[in-house]
């Protein structure tokens, strides 16, 4: 009863809404927030990062499991995000008109490298997953619309932001040491900004296991007829056979439908 106290009182000190906020709702939310910029959450970081004990997070987790919020790998035992969640994710993008119109570029793409393809754009730090075509191959990625994911580590989201200005970026990250979440180290911002520009300088971006350590992708820009950037086509594939020699060929495919379905682009 005495740790329950000492675990309430510190985390009403840690906690300390602003008025007309409570507390339980605000914490529920952050772990989401957090969830969601991870892909995937274990009890004790959650606690650690959100300043709230492990005894209040396994609540919240509960409570979240219990309306599909959330669901825990039974392996792993970490929570990741659940149906409920994913479809509140689907429902914000369902009216997308770019959904609509990139859709058959996305389509190509699927096709001719038989691998998941997703279209992104860019919201704030992070990149939100508008739509995807899984692969026919019997092991593969799985979709990831209504994901929102860190822009910085993807390659849907690095080639997002290698279509901004230096000023551009740096406004997205005004610190110069990006945290880190989950299995991801911190990241100087001097490094981004470098890689960047090899990004620009070759057309594409990768992410060889860093956002999900099976999971290697590679993005190109869609642009539209007036040379702006809309969205960011990406290609995963199992790390298996997602090496460096598969980034260059997915790289040029994917730079040639992007060029072909400009047009249509609106």
């Amino acid at each position: 009863m005495e740790h329950s106290r000492q675990d309430a009182a510190r985390e009403g000190s840690q906690d300390a809404a602003p008025d007309g906020v409570i507390g339980s709702v605000a914490n529920a939310l952050r772990l989401l927030q957090l969830l969601a910029g991870s892909g995937e959450i274990r009890v004790n970081r959650a606690g650690r990062e959100l300043g709230i004990s492990r005894s209040t997070v396994h609540r919240l987790l509960s409570t979240l499991t219990a309306y599909g919020y959330v669901e825990q790998d039974p392996a792993s035992r970490s929570y990741r995000p659940g149906p409920a969640l994913t479809g509140i994710g689907i429902a914000a993008v369902q009216g997308s008109n770019l959904r609509t119109v990139a859709r058959p570029a996305l389509a190509r793409l699927a096709s001719l490298t038989n691998e998941t393809s997703h279209l992104m754009v860019l919201r704030g730090d992070h990149v939100l997953c508008l739509d995807s075509i899984e692969s026919t191959r019997s092991v593969r990625t799985g979709s990831r619309v209504g994901w929102s994911l860190p822009s910085h580590t993807t390659a849907g989201g690095k080639v997002l932001l290698a279509g901004l200005t230096e000023p551009e970026v740096v406004e997205i990250f005004p610190s110069e040491t990006i945290a880190g979440t989950g299995r991801r180290r911190p990241v100087r911002r001097i490094d981004l900004l470098a890689e960047l520009e090899l990004v620009r300088a070759r057309g594409y971006a990768t992410n060889l296991g860093i956002t999900e350590p099976d999971v290697a992708a590679v993005g190109v820009t869609l642009l539209d007829r007036h040379g702006r950037a809309r969205a960011a086509l990406a290609v995963t594939a199992p790390s298996a056979r997602g090496d460096e020699a598969w980034a260059r060929e997915v790289g040029r495919a994917a730079l040639e439908i992007a060029a072909e379905f400009r047009e249509s682009i609106v």
